[in-house]
């Protein structure tokens, strides 16, 4: 499992090009894989508890919580199992999404005309993506690959470059709405809250239609609340759960707005 997870983001790493439900089935791959790890340190945290019941259950009344820790134990196991069938799932689409969506190979670097010095085509390089191609070549699906790679490796003011420079050049893809949620990813990230929260508005603003809507609207409630502006925290937050009440993010919208009580 842990092999076929590591190739699957070797391929995504890579610079393969996405369409926008490669994108998501990326993230949700991601997501599944953080959730597995909270799972992890869980079980770890009750196991602890259990050894030192263990150790205490000369008292009778001990035995009850031996038995009920051990009980959450093995369904946490469960859950584990669950995780990993979907988890095995997801990486076989991801698989097959690849293979089906990834373009011919982008085209080698040509040679420096005869008399033409190699720095004198440095120029024609782009600065983000670590692509020798042009962003004004790169196919809608390519240009938002290239940004959004390098916002998985954190490099956040690239990716915010990228997307910028995406939203310029293909205004109306399936992928744009996207795009300037990842700009409002990056800049929270760098917690430079202000501009994250004017690039999610963008998204809800520009996108309504967008299922990127809620997540826009969970995060900059998040924002709001790291700058301090509870009110709109809350009022953020609380759209959510009234406009999207089973969705993920009013899962984050009712945690948040329980600590924010």
């Amino acid at each position: 499992m842990r092999r076929a997870i590591l190739l699957s983001l070797g391929l995504i790493l890579g610079g393969c090009v996405p369409t926008a439900d490669f994108v998501e089935l990326r993230d949700e791959v991601r997501e599944l894989q953080a959730e597995k790890r909270k799972l992890k340190e869980t079980e770890a945290e009750l196991r602890k508890r259990l050894e030192e019941a263990d150790r205490l259950q000369k008292s009778g009344d001990v035995a009850p919580k031996v038995d009920a820790l051990e009980a959450k134990i093995e369904s946490l196991k469960l859950r584990q199992q669950g995780f990993d069938q979907k988890l095995g799932e997801l990486l076989r689409r991801l698989d097959e999404s690849t293979r089906r969506e990834e373009g011919p190979a982008l085209p080698q670097a040509k040679a420096p005309a005869p008399g033409v010095k190699p720095d004198d085509t440095a120029a024609a390089k782009p600065k983000a993506g670590g692509l020798d191609v042009p962003f004004a070549a790169l196919t809608p699906t390519a240009a938002y690959n290239q940004a959004y790679n390098d916002y998985l490796k954190g490099n956040y003011d690239l990716a915010v470059a990228g997307f910028e420079e995406f939203l310029k050049k293909f205004p109306e893809t399936s992928l744009t709405a996207h795009a300037q949620y990842w700009i409002g990813e990056a800049y929270f990230n760098k917690r430079s809250y202000l501009p994250a929260i004017e690039a999610y508005e963008r998204v809800i603003a520009n996108y309504p239609k967008s299922d990127k809507v809620p997540a826009a609207l969970a995060k900059a409630g998040v924002a709001y609340a790291e700058l301090g502006n509870l009110v709109k925290a809350r009022g953020l937050l609380k759209r959510v759960v009234d406009e999207y009440p089973q969705s993920a993010e009013a899962a984050l919208a009712r945690r948040r707005l329980a600590e924010l009580q």
